[in-house]
Formats: structure tokens, sequence, C-alpha cells
């Protein structure tokens, strides 16, 4: 009887592919901080196999580990993930041509999405993950319309596809930007995105017959409602730009009479209505570090609006700087630091920057707890992450240790030796 080739050739096959994800990595006597109910762990060990971890406790031992980290005096996290940035969709900022996050197409509002734009070699991607982020919540600015968009969530592993959810939520915007694009009226705008949802409704129910032209003209062209009907249907949250306590109670309004679920991004006067956006299970996104007024609407701007929010209840997410929040999206352990020095618990900032994202984008499944069985992950860091001089050890994403390197840690490197004679140009 003659072998049969295919199935040895598949057997060899699945064999090789075992020995080359059998790949171990092992932490070993860090503070590893789970986010879980374990809280912080002192000199503890994370055992990573097969891209998840596997095991956590003291003295672990293991044969297939091919690198160990001498976690003394360390921190292990979870990665940061990133939001409210466009990470991979923008490079340099003053030239339009490397910037894609915005459209002012009237044909897209919804609709519009950076999924398939995202580009894995953007500079900006290395940078932020050599300091921490391993995963990111691009957003379309505001254009044309009160719909910016879609977020997705991708991941900075530096892989072709790192898409790890296309649309995660919808962007849209209220308040004194709103109202702008309604026409001068916050009213208009709040009427807008009403009518747009009932429309939604109506377009769900009577789908083909719109799709054939048979049905009266709505608000919205069908690729933008197409696009809300995971909105409405409550598989993703409504995303709104608004600083103004009051327009927080209208959006509030809007979205228990649509019953949709709704995340208010800017917040600046949140704290003021901190119990309602608790009993509305309503979360927060905000940068800690904005405590001075911009604008008429963000006159009640306060420090310590994260604390009292946290205080009250609501689930918070941290964003760095505006203006850095592309190109140094690791920022936000630095806010979430000063957060912490305004009264913020300590715990609750980490989540609000790994865990809390994930769950409300809805990619916390394998990822922003250290527990077994979840995705590897992690940031080793020097010393406290929400301190302004800790770096990252090592990065690790899907149990792979990532190269900490960037272009500017290789711009660094070529020009740090000013006792070379040779001309910069000439530098290895």
């Amino acid at each position: 009887m003659r072998p049969n080739r295919k199935l040895i050739t598949t057997a060899l096959l699945a064999l090789l592919s075992c020995a080359a994800h059998a790949e171990g990595l092992l932490i070993k006597n860090a503070t590893v901080q789970t986010l879980t109910a374990q809280g912080e762990l002192q000199n503890t060990d994370v055992l990573i196999e097969n891209g998840r971890i596997k095991a956590i406790g003291k003295g672990i031992q293991s044969a297939g580990v091919e690198r160990t980290i001498d976690g003394k005096g360390k921190v292990v996290t979870p990665g940061i993930m990133a939001v409210f940035n466009q990470i991979g969709i923008r490079e340099i900022d003053a030239l339009e041509n490397t910037v894609d996050g915005v459209s002012q197409n009237e044909a897209f509002g919804a609709s519009f999405s950076l999924a398939e734009v995202f580009n894995p070699y953007s500079t900006l991607v290395p940078h932020n993950r050599i300091h921490g982020v391993t995963r990111t919540l691009v957003t379309p600015y505001p254009g044309h319309d009160l719909f910016a968009g879609q977020a997705t969530v991708f991941s900075l592993s530096g892989e072709h596809t790192p898409i790890l959810k296309r649309t995660a939520a919808i962007y849209a915007q209220f308040g004194e930007r709103g109202a702008a694009m309604a026409g001068g009226s916050r009213a208009a705008a709040l009427m807008q995105l009403d009518k747009a949802l009932d429309d939604a409704r109506e377009y769900a129910e009577n789908r083909d017959a719109i799709r054939r032209g048979e049905w009266r003209e709505l608000s919205l062209p069908s690729d933008d409602l197409e696009a809300l009907l995971d909105l409405i249907d409550g598989k993703i949250p409504l995303v709104v730009g608004v600083e103004r306590a009051s327009d927080i109670v209208a959006l509030l309004r809007l979205a228990r009479k649509q019953d949709i679920r709704l995340v208010i991004a800017g917040g600046a006067e949140a704290w003021m209505v901190a119990e309602q956006l608790a009993k509305a299970k309503v979360p927060v996104i905000l940068d800690p570090m904005d405590n001075i007024p911009g604008s008429f609407e963000s006159l009640g701007q306060r420090a310590n609006n994260s604390a009292l929010l946290h205080k009250a209840g609501v689930e918070v997410i941290f964003t760095g700087p505006g203006f850095q929040s592309s190109h140094n999206a690791f920022l936000v352990r630095q806010a979430a630091g000063n957060a912490v020095a305004n009264g913020m618990p300590y715990e609750a900032a980490l989540k609000a920057f790994t865990q809390n994202p994930a769950r409300i984008f809805g990619v916390a499944s394998d990822y922003g707890r250290i527990a077994p069985g979840m995705n590897a992950e992690l940031v080793v860091w020097d010393g406290d992450p929400l301190e302004v001089t800790t770096e990252p050890v090592q990065v690790i994403i899907d149990g792979k240790a990532v190269t900490m390197v960037s272009r500017a840690t290789r711009l660094r490197d070529r020009y740090m030796d000013i006792t070379n004679q040779k001309e910069p140009a000439y530098r290895n």
C-alpha cells in the first residue's frame, strides 16, 4: 500500500506550525497590575505561551520558555488602548496629502470609514508602540456632517491586517460645533440627530423598497442609514463630542427616547451631571489634563472632573492631550497620573486607558486584564507607569516581544555620538 503523500505533508505542516507557535515568554518577580479581583500582585511571574497568558503566580518554571524577562523592580500592565486619535491615518499634520482622517464629501457621513486606509507602516505606529500603545480606536474628525463616521479598533502589532473591530462606534458632534453644522442652532442639531435615528428605523423596516427608490426621501443617504443600523440595534454606541452640562442632559434624553447606547466625548462639564450619567450608564471620554476652558461651552472645566465622575459611578476613558492625540497618544498614561493627583483612584486610572475602552468598544473578550487565558498584550515598565520618567522595558503583543525600535530611536542613536568625525549624513 502506497503512503498517502498528501496526508503526510499535511501532518508535517501541522507539526511545523505547532512548533512555530510554541514560543514561550516568562516574566519573573514583577509587580503585576492584573486589573482583576486579584488586584496588584507583588513579586509575581507571568508565563506566556502560544500568544496567551498561561499562568500567573510565584516560582513558575517552564521548559518551553525561549526568553525570560527579569521583572524585579518593574511593573506589568495590559497594553495601552489609545482612543480618539488617527494613528496610521495621518503622518504630518501640516501636509494635507498625508492626512486621511476627515471627509468633506457630502455623500458620506455615518458611513465614512477609515478601516481600509490604515497604514500599519506609518512612523506613528512603532513610535507609539514602543511607548506602550498596543491597540487604538481611530476616529474620523468631523467634516461637513453631524455624523463624522465610524470608529475602528486597530492593533499596533505591525501586521498588514491590523483590524480588530471594523465598526466599534459611530461618532457625531453636538454643542457649539454641531450647532454650526446644523445652521447655527443646537436645537436644529438635536432635531437632525433625532430624525436621522428615526429614519434609520424606517429604513430598517423598508430597506428593499427604499433601495429600489419606491419610498419617500429620507434625511440621510442609504449608505449612512445602513451604517446606523448597528447603532439602533444596540450593537455599538453613539459617541458624541459635547462639553456643556445642559447639552449632555439633552443627549441623555435623546438616547433614552431612541433607546441607544451613548458615550460622551469631551465632557468638560460632565461632573455637573455625574449622577444622571451614572444612572443612565453613559461613559465619558476625557483628557484629565484639560482643565482650562477653551470656549463658552466649557466654562465649568476642572482638574478633578474624572475623579468626581468616578466617585459618582461613571465609567471613564482617558485620552492624552488633544494636540498630541495621534503622534504621542502614549501620553495618556501621564494624563492618567494627573487624574490620580487630583483624586482618581490608582487602579481606576489604569483601567481608564486599558480595560474600560476595550469593554465599551467591544474588544474586551481577551484583552484588558492579566489573567490565564487572556491574550498576552502587555507592557513591562521600568517603574510606575503613571510617572513621567517611566518607560517600557518591553512591549508584548499577541505573546510576542516587539522590537523596541522606532524612527525616533534610530535618529537618536545615529546622532548621539558627537565625537564621530564623519559628517552627519554619512554616519551609520
